[in-house]
């Protein structure tokens, strides 16, 4: 086969969940598959290839996305799907929800979620611009027409295909779920001196309790902060609460409440904390608390189930399908309830320790080498029924 995947989050600066998901699902396709041609579509040429896959059945192209205002769309529908045209492929692979719409070959889409389709539910921006109001537009209208016309769909947990299924009316036979897993910088470390130095870099506690902050109200940050408040004086002496935003958006906001509540001395925010250090954070952590009101997947938790933090979680959307038996879960919208689960990790080490050695062995259980196999599973499928 001749396939086309669209790579343009590889040479993204920009971190994120797109660009995680199509560095390692093109890795592991590289590494199980020496027999079809693959054609990566990036939008600028590579600063870095090392996320490049450097074998001779792998090669790059070029379709670049410069007009002002509408580069990516125009690069997309016209410029990608010309492209596509003129390379002849058997099938085309958009890793990352929206794709040309006028395709001379079988399109497979991944679809990580549905969040998409509520914008005003899950969207905040800080600001207004005629180019965030086209994208807005565009992400809203073009992967609702692009899903429709695949030939078969890839998503991430069991959930988001029923929720793909609910929303789309598709039938479930060409919807195929792929999980995801940690990227292999996530891992226990033990190296003390390394942990040490994080701490002093970021000006930690030896104690303290880890959660991810973003743009998105979803994340539920607010309630955190609620729950973190109703931990005993004694408590919050001991456990600093550490917020890393990968987004400062709402960090502002949070802040006010932070202040409001009198816990400004225990919460810290960090902000541009790159893999390795996310690790380390991950694997010193006390407590990862995960209070999101939706997730496609939540590859956090993995992440830090892989650096052998205990977890506790919210028991919502496809949160309890990802963490098994491996997390206690709460009411994400009830702030007494995280509160007391949070008091029940810190200070009972059997139920702390249970939950690092099963959060350890579940995490195990999803490798993107799977997900590489699974998804050639899918083309193959793809390119069978013609």
């Amino acid at each position: 086969m001749k396939i086309g995947i669209d790579a343009r989050f590889l040479t993204h600066p920009q971190p994120g969940g797109f660009k995680t998901y199509t560095r390692n699902l093109i890795t592991a396709l590289a590494g199980i598959d020496t027999e079809n041609e693959y054609i990566l579509y990036t939008d600028r040429p590579p600063v870095d290839r090392s996320d490049l896959p450097n074998q001779p059945n792998f090669s790059t192209r070029v379709v670049p996305g410069v007009l002002p205002v509408v580069g990516m769309p125009w690069r997309e529908q016209v410029g990608l799907a010309r492209q596509v045209s003129r390379d002849r492929l058997d099938l085309f692979h958009a890793p990352c929800l929206t794709a040309p719409l006028n395709l001379a070959c079988p399109l497979v889409i991944t679809v990580h979620d549905m969040i998409w389709a509520f914008p005003e539910k899950y969207s905040q921006s800080s600001h207004w611009s005629i180019k965030r109001e086209i994208m807005s537009l565009y992400n809203r209208v073009v992967p609702g027409y692009a899903i429709r016309r695949a030939s078969a769909i890839i998503t991430v947990s069991l959930v988001s295909k029923k929720s793909i299924i609910e929303h789309l009316g598709l039938s479930a036979d060409r919807i195929f779920v792929t999980h995801e897993a940690a990227d292999s910088s996530f891992h226990q470390i033990k190296n003390v001196n390394s942990i040490e130095s994080m701490r002093r870099k970021y000006d930690l506690r030896s104690n303290y309790i880890l959660a991810l902050g973003a743009a998105d109200p979803r994340k539920n940050i607010k309630t955190l902060i609620q729950a973190y408040g109703l931990l005993s004086q004694g408590l919050q002496e001991q456990y600093q609460l550490v917020i890393v935003w990968t987004h400062p958006f709402l960090a502002g906001e949070i802040s006010k409440l932070v202040d409001e509540l009198g816990l400004i001395k225990h919460i810290r925010f960090l902000r541009q904390v790159s893999n390795d250090n996310l690790a380390l954070l991950y694997a010193s952590a006390s407590l990862f608390v995960f209070p999101s009101l939706y997730e496609g997947f939540g590859l956090p938790l993995l992440e830090a189930m892989a650096c052998g933090a205990p977890v506790i979680a919210a028991d919502n959307s496809s949160i309890p399908e990802i963490v098994g038996d491996a997390a206690l879960l709460f009411d994400g919208q009830d702030a007494i309830g995280v509160s007391t689960i949070m008091h029940q990790v810190l200070t009972d080490d059997t139920v702390k320790m249970r939950l690092q050695k099963d959060g350890l062995k579940r995490s195990s259980q999803f490798s993107w080498q799977k997900c590489g196999r699974e998804t050639m599973e899918v083309y193959n499928f793809v390119f069978d029924k013609g």
